[in-house]
């Protein structure tokens, strides 16, 4: 097994250095043969001991799971991600964080809402940040001289985005295990690395989520753990998540009060952990700007008003849109919020607020529908809060076998939805701002649903075959997600 994995590796190196396609197989599909037969592996050897694989090393079995599944797709769902995809070449090939030496690429038609011109300098109108952790992957391409074309970038976006990702399932679940038993630990990683946004959508491409939620899952083990190194932890987390998307700053803001207010002495660590990611995002905005604000402050200011009634609601009911729709297991994160509050957990409360901050800011903003996007894309980081407070409810759930089935069908639920997310190409993709809030409230909009229109993504076959066809794949995901669930719980 050790020779395969070596070779395979070997594989994934070469797919890097020739720039896949026309030359060499895609990068993403080399990283899923390394992914699948290291988590066939840990499968195997945990087996010859007769242990589960995802309870002896939670860890690396996590891991390698959702990275198998999040490649899985073979496909690219980004856009907003095109610079960000590009920046590492700069970075490793040009010492810049600007596209001024590939100004070509970068002015070309359909580039003038992701590059605009900031003191005569060619810059991304979104942060920097997830192209500077997505770097070391370019290692090879950028000093193997690989040509940086369209299909190779969408590769590398997609490898990035899912490797980061499967990165904080991961610290979620260590986060979660001091809440609750590793077991439960692991089932709540398992609701928000399969279950949420984190597949369908942080994992698919190297937009900013991603990044966010492992800077806030960092946060969030170094604030429920103790001592100095895990406070410079949490704060270093948090100020990563803020200079990946600047909406992070309501987290970062929830862990500074929580820790002013009940554990001042945990504040200059915290501060210090804190202070690399702030600086360096500082000072790429002062080298551009000559200020202290990010390159497209203008661009994004002038997206937000007054609070829309329409947008609140279509973020939390709208079929194409809405929490109850896209992740119905919120309902466990806000009782074990109200739970964790109860018995005294500060933090959750101000965790909390942050989350409803969240909801009212995208509120405001008049691009709320978010573009691009499988569901609200904006409620990524979100979600992954919600599920680490149902890491509260591990003895209310264990003991009652209705709770218990609602974790599994609720579970089961999301895999399959964020699962097809993955898979097939979402509704409106290609819809203008404009358009995707004029059909927010079509039920038609709902992906379950648009999987059987015409024009959906199985709608090369004709009824009524379409619907059999279209029935037999959601359960071919659903029905092994909720077993394998339903025998987690059973085992406890």
């Amino acid at each position: 097994m050790n020779a395969l994995l070596a070779a395979l590796a070997a594989v994934f190196a070469a797919s890097l250095a020739l720039g896949g396609p026309p030359r060499f197989l895609p990068p993403w599909t080399a990283l899923f043969l390394v992914s699948g037969a290291m988590l066939l592996r840990g499968w195997l050897e945990a087996r010859r001991a007769g242990r589960s694989s995802l309870e002896s090393r939670p860890d690396s079995a996590l891991f390698w799971l959702c990275l198998t599944l999040y490649l899985a797709s073979f496909r690219w769902h980004g856009g907003d991600d095109i610079p960000n995809s590009m920046l590492p070449f700069q970075l490793w090939r040009h010492g810049t964080l600007s596209f001024d030496d590939v100004r070509a690429w970068a002015t070309a038609p359909g580039m003038q809402d992701l590059i605009h011109v900031t003191r005569g300098r060619l810059l991304s109108t979104y942060p920097v940040a997830p192209g500077v952790l997505a770097a070391p992957l370019y290692a090879i391409p950028s000093l193997a001289g690989t040509p940086a074309t369209d299909t190779f970038l969408h590769n590398l976006a997609k490898i990035s985005g899912a490797l980061i990702t499967a990165a904080s399932v991961v610290v979620f679940r260590r986060a979660a295990a001091r809440l609750a038993s590793p077991r439960w630990a692991l089932d709540c990683a398992l609701l928000y690395g399969l279950a949420s946004y984190a597949f369908s959508v942080s994992s698919q491409a190297l937009y900013s989520h991603a990044p966010a939620a492992f800077g806030v899952a960092l946060g969030l083990l170094g604030l429920l753990s103790e001592g100095d190194g895990m406070s410079a932890l949490a704060g270093f987390g948090f100020a990563l998540a803020w200079a990946s998307r600047e909406d992070s700053l309501v987290f970062l803001a929830a862990a500074g009060v929580y820790l002013l207010l009940h554990r001042r002495e945990r504040l200059p660590a915290f501060a210090f952990g804190a202070a690399l990611p702030v600086a360096l995002n500082l000072a790429y905005w002062h080298h551009y700007t000559g200020t202290f604000r990010p390159p497209y402050y203008d661009l994004q200011a002038g997206l937000f008003a007054t609070p829309d009634l329409g947008a609140l609601a279509g973020m939390l009911v709208s079929p194409s849109r809405g929490m109850l729709f896209f992740f119905p297991a919120a309902a466990f994160g806000v009782w074990g919020a109200v739970r964790a509050v109860r018995r005294g957990a500060w933090w959750a409360f101000y965790f909390a607020g942050a989350c409803a901050a969240t909801w009212l800011a995208f509120g405001m903003r008049s691009t709320w529908t978010a573009g691009n996007t499988f569901g609200d894309r904006y409620f990524a980081v979100v979600c992954m809060v919600l599920a680490l407070f149902a890491a509260e409810l591990e003895s209310p759930v264990r003991a009652s076998a209705a709770l218990r089935a609602a974790w599994s069908g609720l579970f089961a639920y999301g895999v399959l939805l964020h699962g097809l997310g993955a898979a097939f190409q979402w509704p409106d993709f290609n819809a203008t701002i404009v358009a995707q809030e004029a059909g927010v409230w079509k039920p038609g909009m709902f992906p379950l649903l648009h999987d059987f229109v015409d024009g959906g993504p199985i709608g090369a076959t004709p009824m009524p075959w379409r619907i059999p066809y279209g029935l037999l794949l959601m359960a071919l995901i659903a029905i092994p997600a909720w077993r394998w669930s339903r025998r987690r719980l059973a085992a406890d």
